[in-house]
């Protein structure tokens, strides 16, 4: 197989990637040409919210076809379908043949909390100090989302970490969007007594409950819907922004008074308005702060009750 790379000022990327595929591309990958030096700018979004830019100031493509397809041609096809990229330079790289499934597995590393929770594939092994005296998560990727790579489950396990101990053996906790169920196994290994876990998607309370049973804790799981009346001491929803803003009401109802709620998936410039949609309901959990951010992310959530 090879790559054609080249690099690019026009702001339509997405048409460009279409027109590529349509020709027979294997896959399009659109980059910041500047990413991880000087002048990298960071582009954030969700669905249904459109960025706040459209592209990079120069982005790279980075187009993988087949072996079968000589890739001058593919790229001067693509020239006569578009004579914007007839004088642009481009590169073509030859890929090796290799394991791509231990290629994958590389890309894929663990992750370390505050000292004391370790999360990773199977394929990884934990060291010796995690194995006797630390927590340790075995969570492989799947179709539902956490695997700790993503930086609002990164914000959402450092709270736990923070605030959730052995210490506290009566602790409720309720997880809400589980997916994977990494957040529902963290704080059934921190401590807490009863984790429960909920997901509109089957998917995703069936693999919560596969990776609770692989990791040795107890977590109770379900399809959301409207009967949950409980209240728990810790919620903690790692979801989107507009969802976030349609559970308010459940989501703080269901936090106990003097009990933590936390919230991510939020982009930064989404916080305002997320911390807005709750004031109305969290009168007994008082108000709700940005706790942490990483990449454009943050943690939403009210302060601890003191002691």
């Amino acid at each position: 197989m090879h790559e054609i790379v080249f690099e690019t000022s026009l702001s339509d990327t997405d048409a460009i990637s279409d027109s590529l595929i349509a020709l027979g591309a294997l896959s399009v990958a659109v980059e910041d040409a500047l990413a991880s030096r000087d002048g990298e700018t960071p582009i954030f979004g969700e669905p249904g919210m459109p960025t706040a830019v459209q592209a990079w100031p120069t982005s790279r493509f980075v187009i993988l076809i087949d072996i079968d397809t000589a890739p001058a041609a593919f790229w001067a096809e693509f020239c006569k379908q578009d004579d914007r990229f007839f004088q642009l330079p481009y590169e073509i790289r030859a890929i090796k043949d290799q394991d791509w499934v231990a290629e994958t597995q590389r890309q894929f590393s663990p992750f370390v909390f505050r000292d004391q929770l370790w999360v990773g594939p199977h394929w990884h092994t934990p060291p010796a100090a995690f194995e006797r005296h630390g927590i340790v998560i075995r969570l492989d990727p799947g179709m539902a989302f956490g695997t700790a790579s993503h930086a609002t489950t990164q914000l959402c396990l450092e709270q736990l970490t923070q605030h959730l101990t052995p210490t506290l053996p009566n602790l409720h906790v309720l997880d809400v969007g589980c997916g994977s169920g990494i957040l529902a196994i963290a704080a059934a290994k921190l401590g807490a007594s009863r984790v429960h876990a909920i997901d509109i998607d089957p998917i995703a309370v069936q693999t919560t409950e596969q990776n609770a049973t692989a990791n040795g804790v107890t977590v109770s799981v379900a399809l959301a819907d409207e009967s949950l009346s409980e209240s728990f001491d810790v919620v903690v929803a790692n979801i989107l922004s507009q969802p976030l803003k349609v559970l308010a009401p459940m989501l703080s109802a269901r936090t106990r008074p003097g009990g933590r709620l936390l919230l991510s998936g939020i982009l930064d410039r989404q916080a305002q308005e997320i911390c807005e949609a709750y004031q109305p309901f969290i009168g007994h959990l008082g108000r709700l702060a940005v706790l942490d951010q990483r990449d454009g992310w943050v943690c939403i959530g009210n302060a601890p009750s003191s002691p």
